[in-house]
Parts: structure tokens; sequence; C-alpha cells
């Protein structure tokens, strides 16, 4: 039985795939199974695999059902205790699967050990640390920043024992999602109570180009985008939820509004009638339909809902912020955004680069 199997799902990707495949078979870790879901390519990738590598990886086909699926199918497939999912895109370092299986087997309560790595260009030049974008993790706390961050942030960077696959149960990876399947996965290991440890090493390369799935520019990046939404209902929706500490809940509420529904005023009203968001205090409820007011003037043009809001945080506290920024609202759209814009861009020039997002999502947020 090998020691790890490395999944590698691929759709219309022949020379990207061979490419990662050929890093896989590089390793210095000699015990592995490489196994390749074809989810429905039509270029010849099937073609391709077969006369470059035969029988030194497994190879399967079916048809276009996305990249969950497709691990899936590889999770069903594979015969190792340890696993891990590398993208058709992306590469592993040559001591990747090395470093990785020797961590778990002297730390045999860790469920997932991740590393560092680098996101690349398409030629594979470093542009930055993967670890510039993870927040710090404070002891006992993962659940609670996993459900604001992906903290394992690349999916090829983690090595999870199958064990820990096999509490959440088949399928292992959301059938649902077509995109933040990822996430969804390190959070729902974290809910169950799974181990996770940082492992200082550089083990992989995340591809930076045009195709990436989780690029705005990108043609699935609706597709994805939506998928993320989802995502966060999940978690919004989930058991464990009401767990989490007030400030956890109250930033994933944040983001929920101002960011993941955008524009939507429709579903963002849903989420304010939610009891999550009523079982809050006044303050709180007021600060967050404070934050949403603004976003609906300045981004969604939405002038009279945001002033709505501004007036439902002012019944809850009266606060001189919030009646200073409705005043100002009457000042009109362009002279508002002026002024609320001109403060954030003087707050960020006095502080530092912010590595809150990958480096292909800056300036588009």
């Amino acid at each position: 039985m090998p020691k790890v199997s490395v999944i590698i799902p691929t759709y219309n990707r022949a020379q990207m795939v061979c490419e990662a495949i050929d890093s896989v078979l590089a390793q210095t870790l000699e015990d592995i199974e490489v196994i390749v879901v074809d989810d429905g390519s039509d270029d010849g990738t099937g073609d391709v695999l077969r006369e470059r590598y035969g029988e030194r990886i497994r190879y399967f086909y079916q048809e276009n059902q996305g990249r969950s699926v497709a691990r899936n199918r590889g999770i069903r497939a594979s015969r190792s205790p340890y696993l891990l999912f590398l993208d058709s895109d992306d590469w592993l370092l040559p001591d990747a699967l090395r470093l990785q299986a020797e961590f778990l087997d002297a730390h045999p309560d860790v469920d997932v050990v991740y590393s560092d790595g680098y996101y690349c260009d398409a030629t594979g030049r470093p542009i930055q640390l993967i670890s510039l974008e993870r927040p710090p993790v404070p002891e006992g706390k993962l659940l609670e920043v996993i459900v604001l961050h992906n903290v394992v942030v690349a999916t090829h960077s983690a090595m999870v024992r199958r064990c820990a696959l096999d509490r959440l149960g088949d399928p292992y990876f959301d059938e649902a999602l077509r995109g933040t399947e990822d996430a969804d996965l390190w959070l729902r290991l974290a809910a169950i109570g799974a181990t996770f440890a940082y492992q200082d090493v550089l083990t992989c390369k995340y591809r930076l180009h045009g195709g990436n799935a989780s690029s705005p520019t990108s043609p699935q990046w609706q597709r994805r985008w939506q998928s993320m939404r989802r995502f966060k209902f999940k978690v919004f929706h989930a058991n464990f939820f009401p767990s989490l500490s007030l400030t956890t809940r109250c930033e994933f509420i944040r983001q929920l509004l101002v960011v993941f529904l955008a524009g939507d005023i429709e579903a963002q009203e849903e989420v304010l009638r939610t009891t999550h968001f009523k079982q809050l205090a006044p303050q709180l409820q007021a600060t967050l339909l404070y934050y949403l007011g603004v976003e609906n003037i300045i981004k969604d043009r939405v002038i009279v809902v945001g002033r709505r809001r501004l007036k439902r945080a002012i019944a809850l506290d009266p606060r001189l912020q919030y009646r200073s920024i409705l005043a100002l609202s009457y000042l009109g759209h362009f002279v508002f955004s002026l002024i609320i814009l001109g403060r954030r861009k003087l707050e960020c020039l006095r502080g530092k680069v912010d590595h809150s997002l990958a480096p292909h999502w800056r300036g588009l947020a």
C-alpha cells in the first residue's frame, strides 16, 4: 500500500496537468500513487496521459460534474493513509510529500498538516509567499479563525489523514459547491474537532494565470462567486455558528452583508431578519447596519435604502458618528463617496500592504 495518494482533478488542461504530474513523480518520497480524475476533458487529455505516463499513474474519466465530484472519486479510488489534493495547474516542490508525511508520522495526533509555498506567475516565477495571506491562529482558536479565513489557502499545501476524512463521511467534498469546496472541507474538519498543524516549510507553487477559477478575471468567476455565497450561508446556518465568539459572529455577518451579498438588497434584508442578527445587542446591530448603509450608498448606489438602514442604526444607537454620516448622505452620492473613500484611502496610507487578498484579487475588492 502506498504511503501518500496525490489526487489531481483536471478539465481541458492537457499540458498543465502534465506539469503537475511531473512535479509529483519527481518527489523524493517514492512510496506514492498518482490518481488523475479527468472531469470530462475534450482536448485529448486522456490520450496524452496514457501515452506519456502509462501505468505510472492511475487515470479515471468521468462526465463533467465539477472538481468536488472528481476529488471524491479520487478519494474512493485511493489506497493510502495520507492524501493530498493537487489542482492540475499547480506544482509540488520536490520534498513536499516526504516532509509532510514525516510530520504526520511524527505527530499521530495531527489530522491535517499545512505548509508554505509560493504564488507564482504562469512560468513558475515566485510572486509572494502564501503564508503572507494567512492570519495568525491562536492556540485552540482554529474554528474561530477558519470561519473567517481559509487558513490552509492553497489546497495542495495540506496533507490530510484518511481517517479524518472518514469521520466526515462520503461525500467528502460538498458536490453542490463549484468553488470554495476546499475551504468548506477544512472548515467541516475543524468543526468536528480535527487537529491542524502548521509546518514551516516550502512545499508548493500556486500558479496564477487567466484560467484560475479563483481569479475575478476567470470565465468561471460568476459561478464560483455564487458558490462562495452558498458556502457562506451554509456556515451561517451551521449548528456550530451560535457557539462562536461574539466578535467572530459579528465579523462574519459584516462580511456576509457588505461583501458576499453586495448589491443584493433582498438577501441582505433576509439576513437582518434572522435570529442570529436579532439576538445581537442593539449597539452591535447598529454597527452592522451602519456599515451596510454606507456600502449601500457608495457601492450599490441605492441611497434611499442606505439612508433607511442608517436611520435604523440611529434608532438603536444614536451616536454622533451615525447621525453625521446620515447628514452627509444628503449632500449627494458624489460628495458622500468622495468624503468616505478619501477617509478610507488616508487610513490605508497609514497602514501596510494588505496581504489579506491573493495577488490576483488586489485592486478588485
